[in-house]
């Protein structure tokens, strides 16, 4: 062997054990750095000076995932997927928000679209704290100062280690969770997690849960106002099942102790399509008039019998008026992208729902009505306590 291909030979082996205890390196990294959080108390941020809630006064909820402030209307994600007229694969493209500018564009037009519907409680879901794909704008802080007559908490429900994807793009570190607000104080708040994925997913997933919120009501019981954000990119949907299921132990709870519960929050979930309410809704004739097949992420939250899978003594609120989520495969364009309702509440059956709708935000950044600061529009309840 000549000395000349000696030392490739060499210089190749050197090049080949970096890489390999790189990234050998790296897997122990994300390992080490990972950990649930569990089922823990959580702060009150105490700003209110209403003391309890009113049985029988009209009280308004909205919940509102505001996407880490990345999803502008010409905004795609690398994980989204979906299909084109013709059944052919899309997919979007980035990771983390274009520009700092846009991030704080999309947060200040979700914090006031929130103002100008003037709600009692509100239930934000991926409020990022210090972030590299939203980079590093605290919008839980923003929130706060926005919103300064309210009672206030967060929960966390992302922390990663840096993840290295996309390599064009990389989604970095995360901090972000959900914050939750109220116009009347809050005496305790509490995190409760869900199931998440097992094997290697479990290190870029969401660290799931909800976040309870519990309240005084002038009638000596109490109402409970619940932000939550299940699982999404879950084939099948069954860890969303297993989810649903730690859910329905806490309804069940509190519906055998006589409590008001109030749930807002992301789904991930399809609430129409064979939902009692909406019969004319099935998987043949979908909402929206969605001739497209569904991307791979959508499951349905009532099975082919039209039942819902919670528990005795609650009912899913969802509203048909507009779509509350659009899919990232490909920019939003009305009449192209895929859109469906995801975004919703569950009230107890001692809760009387005065209205219900979804809120379409309007002048994005492509001057389009809807989802003009993220991926998701807002949803609204109006309800008394019976």
């Amino acid at each position: 062997m000549n000395k000349i291909l000696k030392r490739v030979l060499i210089i190749a082996g050197c090049v080949i054990g970096a890489v390999v205890v790189g990234a050998g390196g790296y897997v122990l990294y994300v390992v080490l750095s990972y950990n649930r959080i569990g089922n823990v108390d959580l702060d009150v941020q105490r700003k209110s000076e209403t003391e309890k809630a009113v049985a029988g006064q009209t009280y308004k909820a909205i919940s509102y995932n505001i996407g880490f402030g990345a999803y502008s209307q010409d905004y795609t994600f690398f994980m989204d997927t979906g299909y084109d007229e013709n059944g052919n694969p899309t997919c979007g493209t980035h990771s983390t928000a274009k520009s700092k500018d846009e991030v704080s564009f999309n947060t200040a037009g979700a914090i006031k679209t929130i103002q100008d519907n003037d709600p009692d409680f509100v239930m934000f879901q991926e409020v990022d704290t210090k972030s590299t794909r939203s980079y590093k704008v605290n919008q839980d802080e923003k929130i706060q100062e926005a919103f300064p007559a309210y009672d206030h908490v967060h929960c966390i429900n992302f922390h990663t280690a840096f993840l290295p994807y996309p390599i064009n793009d990389m989604h970095g570190k995360v901090n972000a969770g959900l914050t939750t607000l109220s116009k009347v104080q809050i005496q305790k708040a509490e995190r409760k997690e869900y199931t998440v994925p097992t094997g290697m997913g479990k290190f870029f997933d969401l660290d799931r849960c909800f976040a309870v919120q519990k309240i005084d009501v002038d009638n000596g019981k109490s109402l409970y106002i619940v932000n939550s954000h299940m699982s999404a990119y879950d084939e099948g949907g069954t860890v969303r099942t297993k989810q649903v299921e730690e859910l329905n132990a806490f309804l069940k709870e509190r519906h055998d102790a006589g409590d008001y519960v109030v749930i807002g929050g992301d789904w991930n979930h399809d609430l129409l399509t064979n939902n009692p309410d909406f019969p004319e809704y099935t998987k043949e004739n979908k909402p929206f008039g969605e001739k497209k097949k569904s991307p791979v992420w959508v499951n349905f939250y009532f099975d082919d019998e039209h039942k819902s899978p919670l528990t005795e003594g609650y009912s899913v609120v969802a509203s048909d008026n507009v779509p509350t989520c659009r899919n990232n495969d490909i920019e939003w364009e009305p009449g192209k992208t895929f859109t469906c309702v995801v975004d919703g509440f569950i009230v107890s059956d001692n809760v009387s729902v005065v209205s219900h709708a979804n809120i379409q935000t309007k002048q994005g950044n492509k001057g389009l009505d809807g989802f003009a600061f993220a991926d998701h529009d807002p949803t609204m309840l109006e309800f008394k306590l019976n």
